[in-house]
């Protein structure tokens, strides 16, 4: 019961997180759902998460335009993130906290991806939800330092970002990234906040060094020696200039190692330091 109650409100959720991030900053939420190509609005039966995009083959009823392959794959991650974090053995005091935050994720990721940006409202609530949550789970605990503790886990998480932000001018590293490893910090503590942060940028790297690659001068000498045997992989316009938004590296790897946090699961190098 636990497994399809979590997974169809993740469901529920992640439909609505797909309307927040295409309106936000252009309309307001309410208002009936219309295709974004021929503007007819769409009917209940053509909004179920998921299952209607599949049905549908990802095109409009009406228009047979295309339908982004958003709607799926965020509507999914938002279910597989529910089911990670209400099948987990933490009390249910937090995964009311968790759930939001988990949502949050989500929103604060694909629209970074878009628009690499982080708008200020989903990040500031992100960051009050993961303290309450940090200090609640605290809260009465015998050891003096641990309330203190859990409140600086944020500060110290976010420093390095900061610092980069503050040397470069904004031009290595943007703001709302700062503002997002705050609510790394206070819901990992201070050692896995800090280890999330560093295990972003070796994400990070891990995708941008390949894009790097495929859109090299190098790289379209081989293609053009090896086609017209291979797919095309040269990622449009893609250089040391390229803006890439670092937001759903902080994410991925803050909500991967949340999970093994609320399974039990230790990680050699943290359990050392």
């Amino acid at each position: 019961m636990e497994f399809l109650f979590y997974g169809l409100l993740g469901l529920i959720i992640g439909s609505f997180l797909n309307v927040l991030i295409l309106r936000h900053g252009v309309r307001a939420l309410g208002g009936r759902s219309a295709c974004v190509s021929c503007g007819q609005g769409i009917a209940w039966h053509d909004l179920i998460p998921v299952w209607s995009w599949v049905v549908l083959r990802g095109r409009c009823r009406f228009c047979k335009a295309r339908i982004s392959l958003q709607y799926p794959l965020v509507e999914g991650a938002t279910a597989v993130m529910f089911l990670a974090i209400g099948l987990s053995p933490v009390a249910v005091s937090l995964k009311v906290f968790a759930l939001p935050v988990a949502a949050l994720f989500v929103a604060i990721a694909v629209y970074d991806l878009y628009y690499t940006i982080i708008p200020d409202a989903w990040v500031y609530t992100c960051a009050a939800l993961s303290l309450v949550a940090s200090l609640f789970a605290v809260w009465g605990s015998e050891d003096p330092y641990a309330l203190p503790a859990a409140f600086f886990a944020g500060p110290l998480a976010a420093a390095p970002l900061f610092a980069l932000w503050l040397v470069s001018g904004g031009r290595w590293m943007g703001l709302g990234d700062v503002k997002l490893a705050l609510s790394m910090g206070w819901l990992l503590g201070p050692v896995w906040g800090f280890g999330a942060v560093f295990f972003a940028f070796i994400l990070g790297a891990v995708v941008s060094v390949p894009l790097l690659f495929f859109s090299s001068e190098l790289w379209k000498r081989i293609e053009k020696f090896i086609k017209p045997y291979v797919w095309s992989l040269s990622p449009a316009g893609f250089t040391m200039q390229s803006e890439v938004p670092f937001g759903p590296f902080l994410i991925a790897s803050c909500f991967f190692l949340w999970i093994l946090q609320m399974y039990g699961i230790q990680v050699p190098l943290f359990t050392f330091l």
